[in-house]
């Protein structure tokens, strides 16, 4: 069975230099009836780059929900990549604070977000 990110196709490319990063190929399933990207999908690697950095940037490996996900969108996009980067902004032991930016391949800003994740204590990764 897929889950979430391989259903949409999501690409991880890693942590490094606090920044994490992923793409995504656009596809006609990511597009909404009018032909660009539907909001729904720049929310998801919004939400899903910055809780990678999160994850990443943490020394133990825990659960961390998204308690609070704010997006701007700012031009459409019908094809080609979607580039995202996520970085954490501030921590500490109970919450978490990120940002994360969508950009297309000419390095045009397609929409940014912030997100504040609780760092559940109980729930462990394996």
């Amino acid at each position: 069975m897929q889950d979430f990110n391989e259903l949409l196709d999501i690409q991880f490319r890693g942590y490094q230099n606090d920044v994490y990063q992923l793409e995504l190929e656009v596809g006609p399933q990511h597009l909404h009836s009018a032909g660009s990207v539907h909001g729904g999908v720049f929310l998801t690697l919004l939400d899903t780059v910055m809780s990678r950095a999160v994850r990443a940037s943490r020394p133990e490996r825990c659960y961390t929900p998204t308690m609070q996900l704010s997006g701007n969108f700012f031009r459409p996009l019908s094809d080609g990549s979607i580039y995202a980067e996520g970085r954490v902004r501030n921590s500490s032991r109970k919450t978490v604070f990120a940002e994360g930016k969508l950009y297309d391949r000419q390095r045009r800003l397609l929409a940014q977000g912030t997100a504040t994740f609780i760092v559940a204590e109980q729930a462990t990764l394996a």
